[in-house]
């Protein structure tokens, strides 16, 4: 391409003054002339046409580059979000087999309470009783405590990556309230 490039501008300069002075015999204008093509303008529509070429060819790896790297940056930002979304499935489920776990030695505790409290008197079975009852709703209310806090932190961890995740797809962080009700609305 650069030889018949160069081999147009050679034939271009070689024939310029042979133009000029065709156009002055002629006495019109040469580019409406449309039975001889001016070498020239062909030689600038080659030039012009050459450099735009070889513009985009230097700027479209540069945008290539760009597109792939904000479609990299979104795929890890989904991936995180995954991540955490499967982190927060598995901590609940660890939360719910410790609530069952902590339920089971509760009722362990109250029927050994039962039992050491009938040998030894009625009396002291119903003040077993009690206490293994303020115990497990003490537990019961300290498990629904956690449960609520760790609730409360998954929907801040979330709102917080919608937040991200929002941000860097649009530039724009809303709000933390529109963030919180979005996430809100997707737990249903």
């Amino acid at each position: 391409m650069l030889k018949t490039a160069a081999t147009t501008l050679v034939t271009a300069l070689l024939a310029a003054p042979a133009l000029a002075q065709a156009a002055e015999e002629s006495g019109g204008l040469p580019q409406f002339d449309f039975e001889r093509v001016a070498v020239s303008q062909v030689f600038w529509l080659l030039l012009v046409f050459g450099l735009l070429y070889v513009l985009m060819v230097m700027m479209l790896p540069k945008v290539a580059g760009v597109t792939e790297k904000r479609a990299g940056t979104i795929s890890g930002d989904l991936d995180t979000a995954d991540k955490a979304r499967l982190e927060a499935e598995d901590r609940r489920e660890a939360y719910e087999a410790s609530l069952a776990s902590t339920r089971a030695e509760a009722q362990d505790v109250i029927a050994g309470a039962k039992s050491d409290a009938a040998k030894a008197n009625e009396a002291r079975m119903a003040e077993a009783d009690a206490a293994a009852q303020t115990r497990l709703a003490q537990a019961e209310a300290e498990l629904d405590k956690a449960r609520r806090d760790a609730l409360v932190k998954l929907d801040a961890i979330a709102a917080e990556a919608t937040q991200d995740i929002v941000e860097k797809l649009t530039g724009t962080r809303p709000a933390d309230a529109k963030a919180a009700a979005a996430v809100a609305a997707a737990q249903g």
